[in-house]
């Protein structure tokens, strides 16, 4: 089966004060706060601050892939949607996140997970996967970087095969995604097609 894995930019802030630019602001030209640490760049960063983009990357991914997983922000969850039927909300609560600007701290991020058709019961004997991940951000110096131990809960979550599957990278970014696969030790067993 192909799978993919997506982490974009997030959606944009959408609140009383206006739209609040994030791709924009963290991987293109927009002004970031004095302590904020610097992304790579990526000239094409301001089109992720459009919600239609991420509605057209759900639908390209269902077109494309038999299985997804998309990270994003609790408040970037509208821009996907309505979101397609079989489509799971996981939840990666982050205890070691940085505190923004708002009142209330944001410690988990969503992840909708679309799991292949086929791949959904708990009958092909391998087991149930949580739907909440409790793991530390990755301090890679790479803004947006996911830790293995999630890649490795996201891969799982899709039953991840290595014998039949392909998990496409769609913003590789760190590249954290390909060092998890490319793992000699990584072993989800095999799943039912």
């Amino acid at each position: 089966m192909k799978l993919a894995i997506a982490d974009p930019p997030y959606p944009p802030q959408i609140g009383v004060g206006g739209v609040k630019p994030r791709a924009s602001r963290w991987y293109g030209s927009k002004q970031r706060g004095a302590s904020d640490r610097p992304a790579d760049f990526h000239p094409e960063a301001a089109e992720w601050d459009n919600p239609d983009t991420h509605r057209a990357l759900i639908e390209h991914l269902l077109d494309e892939f038999d299985g997804f997983a998309i990270a994003t922000t609790p408040d970037g969850i509208a821009a996907y949607g309505p979101l397609p039927v079989g489509l799971r909300i996981m939840a990666w609560h982050k205890p070691n996140a940085q505190p923004g600007s708002h009142r209330i701290f944001s410690m988990w991020e969503p992840v909708l997970l679309y799991p292949p058709v086929g791949r959904r019961s708990n009958r092909s004997g391998r087991g149930g996967v949580s739907d909440v991940l409790t793991c530390g951000i990755a301090r890679t110096g790479f803004v947006g970087a996911k830790p293995a131990q999630w890649t490795r809960w996201v891969l799982e979550a899709m039953t991840y095969s290595p014998s039949v599957d392909e998990v496409i990278d769609l913003f590789p970014g760190s590249g954290a995604v390909a060092d998890v696969l490319a793992e000699q030790t990584l072993d989800f067993g095999e799943a039912s097609a």
